[in-house]
């Protein structure tokens, strides 16, 4: 059965929304970290670090098979710029934000997000509008 263009349209803004929120959530450690889709770059992963020699690929999907999860990371891997650490951040609904990596003995590890960074994960502050139309305000508050 195919999704509707309101479905699509609603997992994209989803998807969107926990890419601010892990580039929140890392910006806690990692000053630097940035969404590459916000600085115009074509990377095919979604967040980089390029003092820490980070990237990340960030994934809110309903439920993950462990070979979807593997295949992502792997891809992550070998796209990311040599020397940098790939991490997949991943949520299902109503669960933990977990971090899938490769440790030093190359084994997968999968754990949560406070564990892996030894910081909470936190939801980005959306900007916010003053006033609105009706006013003929239009400044935005950060």
């Amino acid at each position: 059965m195919a999704r509707t263009k309101g479905q699509i349209r609603g997992s994209k803004s989803k998807g969107r929304s926990f890419e601010y929120d892990c580039e929140a959530s890392l910006q806690q450690k990692f000053m630097d970290c940035y969404r590459t889709n916000d600085k115009g770059y074509i990377q095919e992963y979604d967040l980089q670090s390029q003092v820490h020699k980070i990237s990340a690929e960030c994934k809110r999907i309903k439920s993950m098979s462990w070979n979807q999860a593997k295949s992502y990371l792997e891809k992550l891997i070998n796209r990311s710029p040599d020397g940098y650490k790939g991490y997949l951040l991943f949520q299902s609904n109503r669960q933990p934000a977990l971090v899938m990596q490769f440790n030093s003995d190359n084994h997968i590890v999968v754990m949560e997000f406070e564990d892996c960074f030894g910081m909470p994960f936190i939801k980005h502050q959306p900007i916010q509008k003053i006033g609105g139309k009706k006013n003929g305000i239009k400044t935005v508050v950060c």
